[in-house]
């Protein structure tokens, strides 16, 4: 009888079912499916946004901060940001075309310098938006994937995905084995002091825009393991385009 089962639990391991289990491109295609399909984030490359919420920067106390943002793939972004830091408003817009990145920053009605780290930051978000499109993943060759494994986000059983690309940081990224939502993206970047930290997106909760489609309604982000920001999305739209004039300062 013992003899029978192990045959059995091999036969079920070479199974197609359970080979699927443990390809990366299997289960991004599930996510895909998941998060809209691919005809729809194929067709939608374009997101408006607006979000409020509350951010841990070094040294300072936690502060509410309201935030907008417009991004089109495959390379334009923008968004404006908006605190009291020690009584005075702090702004600041970041714009992204191309390989061009643009950073201002005011407090008061004076503009301050967030130095080359603030835009060296910045100069990953087209890459990790195209990621989080995730259609592009499963065509060609551009990104390699390959299975993280099993864990778990927020007693959530999950499994992950690195995607790695030239010249590019890898992503990873971990899906809810249930629904296959999107419920962690990571990956190394600069913190708001210029060191290097790992930041993790944890998705809280998921909302849906018009069209049914699932959104990250709120969302918790860490730094190195901390709380750095936390996130609610008060409007969110998916486009098919946004007008070039829409990335001019």
């Amino acid at each position: 009888m013992s003899r029978l089962l192990m045959t059995a639990a091999l036969a079920l391991s070479l199974s197609p079912a359970a080979r699927a289990a443990d390809d990366p491109k299997e289960v991004v295609a599930k996510a895909i499916k998941a998060h809209g399909g691919e005809e729809f984030l194929t067709k939608h490359k374009a997101v408006q946004s607006r979000e409020k919420g509350k951010i841990t920067l070094p040294g300072m106390a936690e502060t509410d901060y309201a935030d907008e943002s417009a991004s089109m793939l495959p390379d334009k972004f923008k968004q404006t940001i908006e605190m009291d830091i020690m009584g005075m408003k702090f702004v600041m817009n970041a714009l992204i075309v191309g390989d061009k990145v643009t950073v201002e920053a005011k407090v008061g009605n004076m503009t301050i310098d967030l130095g080359d780290e603030t835009k060296e930051a910045y100069k990953d978000v087209p890459h990790v938006l195209r990621v989080m499109q995730l259609a592009p993943l499963v065509k060609g060759k551009v990104y390699k994937l390959d299975l993280i494994g099993d864990d778990k986000v927020d007693d959530k059983p999950v499994v992950g995905v690195r995607v790695s690309a030239k010249d590019q940081k890898d992503v990873s990224l971990f899906f809810d084995k249930t629904t296959g939502l999107m419920a962690k993206l990571e990956y190394r970047t600069k913190g708001p002091g210029g060191a290097e930290v790992v930041e993790s997106r944890v998705v809280k909760e998921y909302a849906k825009d018009n069209n049914g489609v699932p959104y990250a309604k709120k969302t918790l982000v860490l730094h190195d393991g901390k709380t750095f920001l936390e996130s609610e999305v008060v409007e969110h739209k998916f486009l098919e385009k946004l007008d070039d004039t829409e990335f001019k300062k």
